[in-house]
């Protein structure tokens, strides 16, 4: 049976993809630019969207920061869902309120947002369209929605007066919890002590014949 050293047993969870069961709530980023969109559109503007989820709660929060747009903005919302994760190169319908999230700054080329905690079991974070999709039930429209952003098939997008298709976009990813200073420099102790512990066993094992 091959020995694994302790250190690398305490280290192996910092080495291993995210897992599929992430802490509540979680937290998805986009990094909004006109690359995404399709086509891309040449505009210098730059944003960032944060959404948290907690599908326990049924809750969804959003804020978001964009600046350098070319034209006032019109519209601002979430799209879903792609065909598969991160699929790039298609558009897909909007899944959350039109023309854009309540109280979201609309006609301006810069701004910041911070919404309510939304209720995902009531209709005011939906577009119409998208629950008769997904069978014409604010259930169904929770499920496919809450899977569409935890699977990676989804995506923020500002829409402008020059750009009624969308003039900034990306797709909201799990943004992966960083462990606190203390517990790194708790596990960074624990190797180092193992190390030591090995060095030692090393120097005073006998000599083999």
């Amino acid at each position: 049976m091959r020995y694994l050293s302790p250190a690398l047993v305490l280290m192996a969870p910092l080495m291993l993809p995210v897992p599929t069961a992430h802490a509540i709530p979680m937290t998805f980023v986009a990094h909004l630019t006109e690359a995404n969109e399709v086509p891309p559109t040449g505009s210098p503007a730059t944003g960032l969207a944060t959404v948290i989820l907690d599908p326990t709660a049924q809750t969804i929060q959003i804020n978001a920061t964009f600046s350098g747009l070319s034209t006032p903005d019109t519209m601002a919302h979430i799209h879903c869902c792609l065909a598969s994760p991160f699929l790039p190169g298609v558009n897909v319908g909007v899944a959350t309120t039109v023309p854009a999230f309540p109280g979201f700054p609309l006609g301006v080329t810069s701004g910041t947002y911070t919404s309510a905690v939304f209720d995902l079991t009531q209709p005011l974070i939906y577009n119409p369209a998208f629950v008769t999709l997904q069978g014409g039930t604010i259930a169904g429209a929770e499920a496919a929605l809450i899977a569409g952003i935890e699977n990676g098939e989804t995506y923020f997008n500002i829409h402008t007066m020059a750009f009624p298709g969308g003039e900034e976009r990306d797709f909201l990813a799990f943004l992966v919890p960083v462990p606190e200073p203390a517990s790194l420099v708790l596990l960074g102790s624990a190797v180092v002590g193992f190390w030591l512990m090995g060095r030692r066993r090393k120097s005073t094992a006998p000599a083999g014949g």
